[in-house]
């Protein structure tokens, strides 16, 4: 049975051989060092790095789906590099001149002549929502020009596909509620959503148009499902009534579009879901993955389960900061802790929050290992 016949299987409640492991990593995070090549030429360096990334993982780690969450940024390229110290690398442009500082841990990259100037994003800069439908289209189509944009026909790109013939293959979806609180602002967000959810969920609806296209992509490129992660769309955040009434209904939209061409579902709201488990059971979802703990609520995979009943998928929430101490004796307890309270049916072993950079490649490797001897 290969990877992606075993999590087809699973979520659709066949048998499968064993368990399948589909680690969670999230950008550049611990993935960059498995490529070979430095931190900044994977965030910022020219070429394609999501390959580059996805490949590297599928050669170290045997991992049963490949899910493309990094892209770089590309802001490299024709620059050359010149030196670097215990925080900085130096570059400089091949045809300006102009010096280029990229920080180690920041991973911010900048002209030398920024360094020290307070950096403000124009993104989620607003103070003040929109109060009108006609302030929301203005603020939409600045923000939000691909809405207004005649769209061109596109030729489909089956290159992951190609590359990786027996691995369940996963993209992203739109995530309604996050996207609204980056581009507008936190604050804001939440304020419009309180004071008026109709003219929120306005501007939430005209975001939601790009998700019947997205999904026909994926399809059109031989993937096998859509992973909608809406963070911030959670119980310490917003209501569990505000979910139900105003988020939900686009979490299902998405779901929805997804299974109409063909395509299977995942959910992964980061943050406490617990309390909107009875609404996110009834969305259509093929697989939900929960984080595991969240402002000190502890979020337990059987908790969840039972909420959810025996008939939907349920990624693993195995502790990130667990594989990154690397004890492997409370790893395999764990697992199998995971193992009974969840599944084994219906069951993908997944970590609730990304992998951690510093973890030792060799306990996710255990990890997986240990995952596929656990008993069906």
């Amino acid at each position: 049975m290969t990877s992606r016949e075993r999590i087809h299987a699973v979520l659709e409640g066949r048998e499968t051989d064993f368990i399948p492991v589909a680690p969670l990593f999230w950008g550049a995070e611990y993935v960059w060092k498995l490529t070979g090549l430095p931190l900044w030429e994977v965030l910022h360096g020219p070429g394609d790095m999501t390959m580059a990334v996805v490949r590297a993982v599928a050669e170290r780690h045997d991992v049963d789906w490949v899910f493309l969450t990094h892209s770089s940024s590309q802001a490299l390229a024709g620059k050359k590099y010149v030196r670097e110290d215990g925080f900085h690398v130096y570059f400089v442009d091949e045809s300006s001149g102009e010096e280029f500082v990229f920080h180690k841990e920041g991973h911010w990259l900048l002209p030398k002549r920024r360094m020290g100037e307070a950096r403000i994003s124009n993104q989620g800069s607003h103070t003040e929502p929109p109060r009108s439908k006609e302030e929301a289209d203005e603020w939409l189509r600045q923000t939000h020009r691909h809405l207004f944009e005649k769209q061109t026909r596109r030729v489909p790109n089956r290159k992951f596909r190609e590359q990786f013939p027996d691995k369940f293959l996963v993209g992203g979806v739109h995530c309604v509620f996050a996207d609204l609180a980056y581009t507008l602002g936190f604050e804001p967000t939440l304020v419009l959503l309180h004071e008026n959810p109709r003219l929120c969920t306005y501007i939430m609806e005209q975001t939601m148009a790009v998700v019947p296209e997205q999904c026909e992509r994926l399809a059109a490129d031989g993937f096998d499902a859509g992973l909608m992660c809406d963070s911030w769309a959670s119980a310490d955040i917003i209501s569990p009534q505000a979910y139900r009434d105003y988020v939900a209904p686009f979490h299902k939209m998405a779901s929805d579009e997804l299974h109409k061409v063909g395509l299977k579902s995942i959910i992964y709201n980061t943050g406490n879901i617990l309390p909107f488990l009875d609404t996110m059971s009834r969305l259509g979802y093929d697989a939900l993955l929960p984080e595991e703990r969240i402002k000190g609520v502890e979020i337990d995979i059987a908790d969840v389960r039972r909420v959810l009943g025996p008939d939907i998928c349920l990624f693993g929430n195995f502790d990130s900061y667990l594989l990154l101490r690397g004890d492997r004796q409370k790893i395999a307890d764990e697992i199998k802790r995971q193992v009974y309270a969840a599944g084994p049916q219906r069951f993908v072993m997944s970590n609730g929050s990304p992998i951690c950079d510093s973890t030792d490649p060799e306990v996710i490797d255990f990890w997986i290992a240990e995952t596929r001897r656990a008993a069906l």
